[in-house]
């Protein structure tokens, strides 16, 4: 024999149970937070506009050598768009390049293990979805005269040490415009 479908509160407080004073079934908690919030989501309308969800930001990895410039690069990056995350040499770039996804490589010329030319080569030369990843240089004084051949195998652009706010977030607004908006 059938028996009638339960009630959430039935379900909630049990059949003889009444719910506490001052609450109702839909306040009530599960493991998923209130249930009036699961319900509300689940009558609105499927054609809403998304709002940019708490884990979408733009990933940037830096590969720098000197701690000095790591803290610069930390200071300059600070948005809540974009997360950076700090490898000091070209082995680890590639390493960490090969296990996660990245928007954006900020790549010093001058790392240990394997220099920035060889981690640009690397990663051009790989069979990878990120082999077109933007690659923006970074170049002292002694580098600048070599950045169109490093341009020519691979590098997007460049910018130059000792870093200028405004000078980077033009560069990588202009490679990731999604960013124009992002406080750099």
């Amino acid at each position: 024999m059938r028996t009638t479908p339960a009630k959430v509160d039935d379900w909630l407080f049990g059949q003889d149970d009444n719910p506490p004073a001052g609450e109702t079934a839909e306040d009530a908690f599960d493991s998923f937070g209130p249930i009036t919030d699961i319900s509300r989501a689940l009558q609105r309308p499927a054609h809403q506009p998304v709002t940019q969800g708490p884990h979408d930001f733009t990933r940037i990895l830096v590969a720098e050598g000197d701690a000095y410039h790591r803290r610069v690069l930390r200071v300059l990056l600070a948005s809540p768009r974009v997360s950076a995350i700090e490898v000091e040499d070209g082995q680890a770039a590639v390493d960490l390049l090969a296990l996660r996804s990245f928007d954006l490589l900020l790549l010093d010329m001058d790392l240990p293990q394997m220099t920035g030319v060889e981690v640009i080569r690397w990663v051009r030369r790989s069979s990878t979805p990120w082999a077109d990843i933007p690659i923006l240089g970074l170049l002292n004084d002694k580098r600048r005269h070599e950045a169109g051949k490093l341009m020519s195998i691979g590098m997007t652009d460049w910018t130059a040490k000792p870093l200028s706010r405004h000078h980077l977030a033009d560069k990588i607004v202009h490679l990731l415009p999604g960013l124009y908006d992002a406080g750099l």
